[in-house]
């Protein structure tokens, strides 16, 4: 969820939000007299196709939660996968020391 801002404070603020931006990947929508002007993402979110885990991390961060099938999904998935074995690295070609 983008975080909105007023024009004035973003200019006030325009080098620290860059930084929340670039290392956060916070989201801003600027305001002018309450309505949204501009935003400012990280480039790469708005080249990327579908949402990253960044994204996914927000929403649990803003309070969303899974629905009640989430759980039932899941097991379902994890049953049609091959389990791994006990010791996924005990035929690793690397020597151990």
């Amino acid at each position: 969820m983008a975080k909105r801002i007023s024009a004035t404070e973003a200019s006030r603020k325009f080098a620290d939000m860059l930084d929340a931006v670039e290392h956060r990947n916070a989201e801003f929508v600027v305001e002018r007299r309450g309505r949204a002007i501009a935003e400012l993402t990280p480039a790469r979110a708005a080249a990327a196709k579908g949402a990253t885990w960044g994204d996914v991390l927000r929403l649990f961060d803003d309070g969303l939660r899974p629905d009640p099938d989430f759980a039932r999904d899941m097991a379902r998935v994890r049953r049609s996968r091959p389990r791994l074995r006990k010791d996924p690295w005990a035929r690793s070609s690397t020597r151990r020391s």
